[in-house]
């Protein structure tokens, strides 16, 4: 006899025991002979995977953990008990591999995240790689870029203090990463929304011009547990509570107008102005219409919501009196919308969420067309918002006019309708409903006293 054991294992006892130990799928074969021939029998054995009673126990090494942009960095998982892993490096890259390589392309402060799983658990580990600007050689007088910043990353609202460390420079510009600008030789600059912002600086003299980046990451402060990060990069609104998102830039300048304009009518949203007090360079405005309630606000307001959407207008600290005023929302109702629910058209008001509590703001009806109703209203401020109606639910009222006529219709009329005993005890009629014989009555009255007044 020969046994064939599926795994590469053969043996010729006559009843042998075998060890398998990798899950799989075997297939045994006995084949017997003797003088007169040969038989052959298989089987399949079935070895499952072995079930990991413990959790995982996150770790891994990076090589290497430091050095100039652009910095490849090779990372080696070294957990155990792990069936699946998945890496987010820092700098909004992810992967799910084993063993990654991952390259750094911008100074900065990067901490990447391994989280490994299997049934019984989650865990993670955390290291922090740190990628220096490549200093540049200085050629033909060119000036050499150069900052520092106190903090690179921490909690929504984060402010970060700016300092010009560069070399050889006649003037500056500073891009914050978020639309707003500075020429300040040293600005301090607050990024109130979720997001990696690459800041830039730009320096130049008689010779030329050079830059330097880095990068700033802000991020929501935890309340307890998982969550989601913020969407729409740079929103504190769930991604996946956003229907439709639209952005619109503008360079604003001191003393002028300035007018947002959605074109893409992607949201109900149709434009955002105001009154520049300063000049801020490029500033980006963010509209987003949400699926339903903001996940920034505890409650929907009162009446009936047509639509809710947030508004972000440059970073937290732009949107106020001391650089805007006069600031206004356009924004559009459909009228199908009206008809379905029977909602009046003038109780239409745009609610803003503020101080922890709605806030109704009147509105005016700009314009119509054949499918929407446009409406204006001033705001305080730019947050989150909702669209609100409330129906008509006034029963309907039916008039009754009663012209006068000549004396022979009216004296007819009157005599049917007043139900005089005199006249109408003989008659067989019908009983009818109290409330009818009153209206007729009066109605009678009312004919006689006019037709005596003529």
């Amino acid at each position: 006899r020969s046994w064939n054991f599926g795994d590469g294992a053969t043996s010729t006892d006559t009843n042998p025991t075998h060890s398998y130990s990798l899950a799989g799928n075997y297939t045994v074969n006995l084949t017997v002979s003797n003088l007169k021939g040969t038989n052959s029998k298989t089987a399949v054995i079935t070895v499952l995977e072995n079930e990991i009673d413990v959790p995982p126990v996150a770790d891994f090494i990076a090589n290497p953990t430091s050095g100039s942009a652009p910095l490849s960095v090779s990372f080696t998982d070294r957990s155990q008990n792990a069936t699946s892993r998945s890496w987010n490096f820092g700098d909004g890259a992810t992967s799910t591999d084993t063993n990654p390589t991952h390259s750094y392309s911008l100074a900065g402060n990067y901490t990447v995240n391994l989280t490994v799983s299997n049934l019984k658990g989650t865990n993670s580990k955390t290291a922090v790689i740190t990628v220096s600007e490549e200093e540049e050689e200085q050629n033909d007088g060119l000036p050499v870029a150069n900052f520092e910043t106190n903090v690179t990353s921490g909690y929504a609202p984060l402010s970060v203090l700016f300092t010009d460390r560069s070399q050889d420079a006649t003037s500056r510009s500073w891009d914050f990463g978020d639309g707003v600008t500075s020429t300040e030789l040293n600005p301090t600059h607050t990024y109130s929304l979720v997001g990696t912002y690459p800041a830039k600086l730009t320096v130049s003299n008689a010779n030329g011009t050079t830059s330097k980046t880095i990068l700033i990451a802000v991020e929501r402060k935890s309340s307890g547990g998982s969550s989601s990060g913020g969407g729409g990069g740079g929103s504190p609104e769930f991604s996946r509570n956003i229907e439709a998102k639209e952005l619109s830039q503008v360079f604003i300048t001191n003393g002028k107008a300035v007018k947002f304009d959605f074109t893409k009518a992607a949201t109900c949203v149709v434009y955002v102005s105001f009154d520049s007090k300063k000049t801020a360079g490029k500033i980006t405005t963010i509209a987003e219409m949400l699926k339903g309630k903001s996940s920034l606000v505890s409650e929907l307001p009162s009446g009936e919501v047509y639509k809710s959407f947030n508004l972000w207008v440059g970073n937290g600290g732009f949107a106020t009196s001391n650089n805007i005023e006069n600031p206004v929302v356009c924004f559009k109702v459909e009228k199908a919308w009206l008809q379905d629910k029977k909602i009046d058209r003038s109780s239409i008001v745009l609610n803003r969420y503020s101080d922890k509590k709605w806030v109704q703001l009147p509105v005016s009806l700009l314009k119509e067309d054949d499918k929407y109703l446009y409406f204006t209203a001033e705001t305080p401020g730019f947050s989150s918002f909702a669209i609100t109606g409330k129906a008509n639910t006034s029963p309907e009222e039916t008039v009754t006019e009663i012209q006068p006529g000549d004396e022979s219709d009216n004296s007819e009329e009157n005599t049917e309708d007043t139900g005089s005993e005199a006249d109408q005890a003989p008659e067989q009629k019908e009983p009818g409903m109290p409330g009818f014989e009153m209206v007729y009555g009066v109605a009678g009255l009312l004919a006689v006293f006019l037709y005596k007044r003529k």
